[in-house]
């Protein structure tokens, strides 16, 4: 749960983003759209107050984007019926490649709330929809990783709410109970580096990684991770589309959040000063011919 500044900030930023989607025409663009939508509209009306949510399921608790009506919503997915996490699975020894080469590198500290003890640090291949490797940290292009998550089926790192990265959890790490803005999407976790006494708690249900296998599921619902052992805890974080979703709906949340004024808000809750400008100018450059932004936005 967020401390009560975190969630000012939080339903400010709502209130922002409805504003913009209703202002801009989004909202008016999806009610007139066919059925295809039909359960966009119903969420559009939750997210606009119109509409009562529906009663949350329980551990499930996005802070930012309410649940979407009429999807399977379950902490954990079996990998065995998650094709993308078999495709990942498969490029491990291209991932172990770059793997290799950021074990002497400087990655990037993420400070947060929920970061007790020890050290998160991460090294970003996708964020806020943008590759951002190639231009960070050019010399650490990470290409054989990238290609192997663009490969994935549902795969949707051009969606500003997801991620594609490496995460490292140093000896006496623990993220404490959060869970994520939004329920759009599926999280995989490839095991790297995977010393003993690390592991992850989504729902009421733990697990621990290993060296090659995917952990899915979906962060909407609290979740924590430890590493009480001796050595760094390495995973490969990559976010599908919730496979509930339609292609419809899918385009359509793109086109909402790829408008560059939410796009803004959103990346300026969680990127460092350090990457905003670089990473507004690559959003002004994507929206001018985005037929997505074209076809539900006026404005």
């Amino acid at each position: 749960m967020p401390d009560a500044a975190t969630q000012q900030v939080l339903i400010q930023v709502h209130h922002a983003l409805v504003q913009l989607a209703r202002q801009g025409g989004y909202i008016d663009a999806v009610m007139q759209a066919g059925s295809e939508l039909d359960r966009l509209k119903t969420y559009l009306e939750v997210w606009e107050g119109r509409r009562s949510a529906p009663p949350p399921r329980p551990g499930q608790a996005p802070v930012l984007f309410p649940p979407f009506p009429g999807l399977e919503e379950r902490p954990w997915r079996d990998p065995a019926e998650v094709p993308e996490a078999a495709a990942l699975e498969r490029h491990f020894p291209a991932v172990l490649q770059d793997l290799e080469r950021l074990e002497q590198a400087d990655l990037v500290n993420y400070s947060t709330g929920i970061v007790q003890g020890g050290q998160w640090s991460v090294l970003p291949i996708y964020l806020a929809g943008e590759r951002v490797d190639r231009l960070f940290r050019p010399e650490l292009a990470l290409d054989a990783t990238a290609a192997a998550v663009e490969s994935l089926a549902g795969q949707c790192a051009a969606f500003p709410l997801s991620d594609v990265l490496f995460s490292a959890h140093t000896p006496g790490t623990r993220l404490t109970p959060h869970c994520s803005w939004d329920g759009f999407r599926m999280r995989l976790h490839l095991g790297l580096t995977i010393p003993p006494g690390c592991g992850i708690r989504v729902g009421t249900e733990s697990r621990t990684w290993e060296p090659g296998r995917v952990l899915a599921f979906h962060d909407s619902f609290e979740h924590e991770t430890w590493n009480t052992g001796e050595r760094r805890r390495v995973v490969l974080i990559a976010d599908c589309w919730h496979p509930g979703l339609t292609v419809p709906e899918r385009e359509a949340l793109l086109a909402l959040t790829r408008k560059f004024e939410v796009r803004r808000i959103l990346a300026l809750l969680r990127i460092p000063d350090s990457m905003e400008a670089p990473l507004m100018a690559r959003f002004a450059e994507a929206e001018r011919d985005d037929p997505l932004l074209q076809r539900f936005w006026r404005t």
